[in-house]
């Protein structure tokens, strides 16, 4: 429940979601913008290894400055509970898209470009000293994509976000079976090559209007079906993706950013302003049986509260 007196410029209108371990609430600064305040469940805030989670994401977005990276706001404590503000992003998930039909080709190459550019300038932040920050977002997934108004993909929901000397044990990761690395699976170590799999899987998914694994198995020993199965792709976007998904991480890409050249070099030969301009269209399409597209609902003013 927010209220009490340490983030004074936002006002709560209401709730946005409720997930495995937080809380998401729509609310405006002092200037009327929207933003997202984001909180840990009621139920689990004496729960000492999601405290933990949810503080190396706060210490990892504030850190964070990308175009396709959800921007932090501000963050504090409300009532003893930390709150994390961020950017309210209009439009649909990935997922949302996913739920309806595959994307074309050209829009796929668009958001896998736009998720890999963020993962290259992600991974290869450093300290002080010069030193990696070993920072592995660990939980790439079409949730976690969003569709902006202009077409462009950000990437959102760090909670299971890792980083150079946190402690961060096996059992509190929050990576989707769906969309985990054979080394997530085994409870191994992780590094950038993680989320550059996981990334994979998505593109997979979004050409082939399908999942890759099937419910909650995590077995990623078997080969990977070629793209070129299900649709019609370049041969480089192809071997592109098979590389991504390699089962030992050696064999896949160091660093996302030479899967990103891939992807764009691909994604201008199908038109890169048509390819922006399906996905804002498709993120901003009214559900079915709809005159609008969905908004949250908000509580009523008497339900309303200030964090002041």
């Amino acid at each position: 429940m927010l209220s009490g007196d340490v983030i004074k410029r936002f006002h709560v209108k209401g709730p946005l979601a409720r997930g495995g371990m937080g809380e998401l609430w729509l609310a405006d600064d002092d200037r009327h913008h929207d933003v997202v305040l984001k909180t840990v469940r009621d139920d689990l805030v004496d729960d000492v290894e999601v405290c933990r989670c949810f503080r190396r994401e706060i210490a990892v977005t504030a850190r964070l400055t990308h175009s396709h990276i959800v921007r932090h706001i501000a963050h504090g404590r409300n009532a003893g509970v930390d709150v994390l503000a961020l950017e309210h992003i209009d439009g649909a998930s990935l997922a949302d898209l996913l739920d309806r039909s595959p994307l074309p080709l050209g829009p796929a190459l668009c958001v896998a470009e736009d998720i890999g550019r963020a993962l290259t300038y992600m991974h290869s932040l450093t300290d002080q000293n010069g030193e990696s920050l070993e920072i592995v977002h660990g939980d790439i997934s079409p949730q976690n994509i969003l569709i902006d108004r202009a077409g462009q993909a950000r990437l959102i929901d760090f909670g299971g976000v890792t980083f150079r000397g946190a402690h961060a044990p096996p059992e509190t990761l929050v990576c989707k079976p769906g969309y985990v690395s054979p080394e997530q699976a085994r409870g191994d170590d992780v590094d950038g090559r993680s989320d550059q799999y996981a990334l994979g899987i998505v593109l997979w998914e979004m050409v082939a209007g399908r999942g890759l694994f099937e419910g909650n198995s995590m077995r990623r020993d078997r080969p990977v079906t070629p793209l070129s199965q299900f649709a019609s792709v370049p041969f480089v976007v192809d071997a592109t993706v098979i590389r991504m998904l390699a089962f030992d991480r050696e064999a896949r890409f160091q660093s996302a950013d030479e899967a990103v050249d891939a992807f764009a070099g691909a994604a201008w030969a199908y038109g890169v302003d048509d390819n922006r301009r399906w996905l804002a269209e498709h993120a901003w399409r009214p559900p079915e049986g709809t005159s609008e597209h969905r908004r949250p609902t908000a509580i009523t003013e008497n339900q309303a509260r200030t964090l002041r």
